[in-house]
Parts: structure tokens; C-alpha cells; sequence
């Protein structure tokens, strides 16, 4: 870097400035005036503050250019993919992990991924199977936690929305973190992670199978999941919109497991047979009484 900023420093007075001619010129004009050679130094002395205090202007500014053009350069030329309401989708990075995306999903990377950092930005839900690489850690960063593998595959459900955000390990370990604390939590393979937003507080569990991660094999599995959350995964693979009348009706609680393909009003059923709620289909929303 400093031979970065040397090098425009140069090249900027060359253009500006004939620092030769300069000099010159200053000891000609004291040569000439016959100044006294105490005044003489007090007078060289102070040309050189001024000198010094020009120089050091320039290079704050290159500096703060140079930084800016770091900074940007970056964040420029990030990739993205996006999964829309019903839509799942599949892609391969560049260092051959595997990652599938749930629905309403958002995922990001920069153009550098692979070669100084491996570190994934996700808004949603996304299965990860990662490409072992022990110099560089794959993380991914969500809106609260920060997770942290070698080389194993495991699913992050982090919507922006959602209470909770939930890590499953499959095989391999991965460590867990918060983004607001420094409680790092370490999984072992068939244990779960959730992170409460509003404690700022993770707590570990044994995953179940009907539960996490079935979205992959085209299963919604709910087990015993209060109503406003499976209406909100309803809602992400069905592109429709709750709304409810009742608003104690959220807290009721539901198991069950259903194709993704299968028919709304048919999932609606069921869960009306087993809680007892009413609701009335309008075009896209669903109204529960």
C-alpha cells in the first residue's frame, strides 16, 4: 500500500508541481534578499511545515481513496439467487458445495468466494452440503446467528420474519453463534440448534426426522408447530396470504406431513378436523375464523 500511495504521490506532483524548479527558486530569494542565516533557517523551517503539512494532505486523501476503492471493490460483484413463494431451487458454488434453497429464500455471495473467504450471507432456508477446504471455514451469516463448518451437511431455516432460526446437523460439526453474544454452541451429527431472537439465547436439542429438513424430499412436516408458523410455511409454498379474525387461534398446535404438491384447501382440512378452526378461501387469502 505504500508503495501504492508513493507511487500517485509522485505521479500527482509531477504534474502539479516542478519540485526542482521550486527549491531554486526559494534559495535564489533568500540568496538575493541577503537574509541573516538565523531568519534563514527560521524561514527554511517554515517553508517545510507548509511542504509537510501539503504532503500530508495529499497522502490522508489517497489513503481514504484507496481504502474506499478497497471497500467497494469488496462488495461489488456479489452474486445472488432468489426463490420466490412455491419455488425451490438448487445451485453449485465454486468450490463444489452443494446448497438447496427453500422457498421466499435469499442467498449471497461475493465474487472472492473460494479464494480468501468462503462465507455465505442467507435470508431463509437453505440445505448445505460442504466441500471440505480445512484453510478456509465455510460460514454462513444470517440476520442472527453465524454458522461455522469444515466440511458436513446440515439445514439453516433463518427467515428475516421468523422468532426463532434453527440449525440441523446431519453429519460433520459445526459451531453456532449468535451475532449479538459470543455463547458459541458446537453440534454433534442429529442435534438441532435454535436460537430465540427476543432471549438472544440458543438451546440444543435432538433433531426429528418429521420435522427438520423434509422440505428436500417434497414433504411439508409440521410436529406439534403452533398454527402461525405453519401458516407461514403455507404461505411461502403456496403463494397465498393469512389472515385471522381470531388472533388466540395462532397458539393452537398441530402435527401432520403432507406432499408439497398436494392440494391447499386439502392441508386446510385436515388441520380444521384436528384443531376445530373454520376458515373461508378469497382469491390468494385465506381468512381463519
Amino acid at each position: 500500500m505504500k508503495e501504492y500511495i508513493k507511487d500517485i504521490i509522485e505521479e500527482s506532483l509531477k504534474d502539479e508541481v516542478a519540485v526542482d524548479k521550486e527549491w531554486e527558486r526559494l534559495f535564489s530569494s533568500i540568496k538575493e534578499k541577503d537574509i541573516p542565516p538565523m531568519k534563514t533557517r527560521r524561514l527554511f523551517l517554515q517553508y517545510m511545515k507548509y511542504a509537510a503539512a501539503v504532503l500530508l494532505g495529499i497522502v490522508v486523501s489517497l489513503s481514504t481513496l484507496y481504502f474506499t476503492n478497497k471497500e467497494s471493490s469488496s462488495i461489488v460483484g456479489n452474486y445472488k439467487l432468489v426463490t420466490s413463494k412455491g419455488e425451490k431451487s438448487y445451485l453449485r458454488l465454486p468450490d463444489g458445495t452443494k446448497v438447496w434453497l427453500n422457498s421466499c429464500t435469499t442467498l449471497e455471495y461475493a465474487e472472492n468466494y473460494g479464494h480468501s473467504n468462503r462465507d455465505i450471507y442467507l435470508d431463509g432456508e437453505a440445505y448445505f452440503e460442504v466441500a471440505k477446504n480445512k484453510e478456509l471455514p465455510f460460514v454462513v451469516k444470517t440476520n442472527g446467528i453465524d454458522v461455522k463448518a469444515l466440511g458436513t451437511a446440515f439445514n439453516i431455516s433463518a427467515y428475516m420474519e421468523d422468532s426463532q432460526l434453527t440449525t440441523t446437523l446431519f453429519n460433520g460439526k459445526v459451531a453456532v453463534q449468535p451475532t449479538l453474544n459470543r455463547q458459541e454452541v458446537l453440534l454433534e451429527p442429529n442435534q438441532v440448534a435454535v436460537y430465540y431472537k427476543s432471549r438472544n439465547k440458543i438451546e440444543v436439542m435432538p433433531y426429528n426426522k418429521k420435522q427438520f429438513a423434509q422440505w428436500r424430499g417434497g414433504f411439508l412436516s409440521f410436529e406439534m408447530m403452533y398454527l402461525q408458523d405453519i401458516t407461514k410455511l403455507l404461505e411461502r409454498n403456496y403463494n397465498v396470504v393469512f389472515h385471522y379474525e381470531n388472533q388466540g387461534i395462532k397458539k393452537l398446535k398441530f402435527s401432520g406431513s403432507f406432499r408439497n404438491n398436494e392440494d391447499l384447501s386439502e392441508i386446510l382440512n385436515v388441520i380444521r378436523t384436528n384443531t376445530g378452526i373454520n376458515y373461508q378461501i378469497i382469491k390468494d387469502t385465506i381468512v381463519i375464523e
